[in-house]
Order: C-alpha cells, then structure tokens, then sequence
C-alpha cells in the first residue's frame, strides 16, 4: 500500500503534472479576473517546463545519481556467487508481438550477459514482475545458457526486488552479488538490497547522462533548448530522487524489512 501510494505521490509531483496545473491555474486566475497574477503564474509555468526538459538541467540532477557509481570495466569486479540483474529493460512478447522489445535499460540484461561471460558469476538471477520470460529469451540470445538463467517474478517495485530476491538467495546458499541496474537507480537498489542483509557489488549501467553529455556541451546551442526525451529523463530521474528518499524513510522508521 505503502509503495503504491508512493507512485502517485510520485506523478504528482513530476514536472509535467506541475507544470500542466500551473498552467491551468494561471488561466483560471485571469479567466477570474487576476490576469497579472494569472500571467505571472502562466510564465512561472512556462520556465519550469522549460528548464525541465532543457539538456543542462538533466545533466545536473542525473549526473549527480551516476557519478556516485561510476562505470567499471567487468574485468574489475570482483567473484560473486550470483549476477542480480533487476526489471525495467524490456517487454516481454505479447499476443500481438513475437519478440521481446528493447527499452533504453535493456542495457541491464547486455550488462548481466557480459559478466556472466567473464565468469564473474555462474548464474544470473532476474527480478522484476513480468519480464522474465523476455529477458530470459534476450540473455540466452546472448549466449547465456537457459539453465544459467533464474526468474523471480513476483516483485513490482524495488523494495520487492530485494526482498524476494533475498529468498531465494537463501535457497542458493549464496551470499555475494553483482547488482546490475542502471546508474541512476544503483543508489536506492544498492541501499535496499543493504539493508536485506545482501551483500552486494554495484554494477552501473545505461549512463544516458554521461553518455549525453558527450555529445552535448554548453557552446551548443541544443544544450539549453527544451526537448520532449530531455524532459522524460529528467522526469525519471525526479522520480528516482523522491524513491530514494522515500525508501530511506521507510527504513529509518521500521529499521527493516
């Protein structure tokens, strides 16, 4: 209930829905009469849908969540008893499709394959409520064998990732992980699956910031120009900031799971 609640407390609070509500209330006011209040209201809108979806601003807030977990070469991660790779890269077939299809995380699944193929780990373990048969179907297609690859399909959100992830964990006997996910998620992953007892190596991965900023910089112009997939970067990260500092409450006040 408690991360339910947090998905609507998270898209309310999302630029879009603010920006759309300062707009309609800045009409309202000079549809009433307030039309300086109604302007400036209208304006403030404006700017910050503008400064949301403009690249510069996408770059600070996400570039400060990927820059805590750097990219490392998986030659530099250490041995684990089971690669982690969680949900949010791919759709599973569907009756009116045959293969999985890619988002831009799929990164995830690629990432947990090339471990795998360096033998950091013997075998990958997936989380995530209704991927599962796609990501399996896109790691054997990596060259991962099926009978290396397990699913947890029952966990909805990242709290659950850790914690049904953590039994069966117990029935591998296993205790160390390489968590992959992408970048501006490792922080609130890494802390959940902490505070399960899980011992966990962060492996990042889909750093769009850093990848953006490689070919954007500030003498372009594009870097200060709004753009619809900026916003939606920006809106994601948003939500991954209010995650991560609802779920630091939730342990703080129930110290646990």
């Amino acid at each position: 209930m408690l991360f339910d609640l947090m998905k609507v407390v998270t898209w309310l609070l999302s630029p879009l829905a603010l920006g759309v509500a300062g707009s309609v209330i800045g009409g309202y006011w000079a549809w009433r009469g307030k039309r300086k209040l109604g302007f400036w209201m209208t304006v403030s809108a404006c700017v910050w849908l503008w400064v949301w979806s403009s690249p510069w601003f996408s770059f600070i807030l996400g570039g400060r969540l990927e820059r805590q977990y750097p990219p490392v070469s998986v030659a530099a991660l250490p041995q684990a008893d089971v690669i982690i790779v969680l949900g949010g890269g791919l759709s599973s077939p569907t009756p009116l499709t045959v293969y999985p299809e890619l988002y831009p995380a799929a990164d995830r699944g690629w990432h947990a394959a090339r471990c795998f193929h360096a033998g950091k780990a013997p075998v990958i373990l997936f989380s995530g409520v209704s991927e599962g048969p796609g990501m399996k179907e896109f790691l054997v297609d990596m060259g991962v064998p099926p009978s290396k690859v397990i699913l947890e399909s029952e966990s909805k959100n990242t709290y659950e990732n850790g914690l049904f992830t953590r039994e069966k964990l117990k029935e591998m006997k296993a205790r160390k992980v390489i968590l992959v996910t992408s970048a501006w998620h490792l922080r609130r992953a890494v802390m959940t699956f902490e505070r399960m007892g899980i011992q966990v190596i962060p492996a990042g991965c889909d750093y769009e910031t850093l990848s953006s900023q490689g070919f954007l910089g500030p003498t372009m112009v594009m870097y200060y120009l709004p753009s619809p997939d900026f916003l939606a970067r920006s809106t994601t990260v948003c939500k991954e900031y209010i995650g991560y500092w609802a779920y630091w409450l939730y342990f703080k006040v129930f110290r646990g799971p």
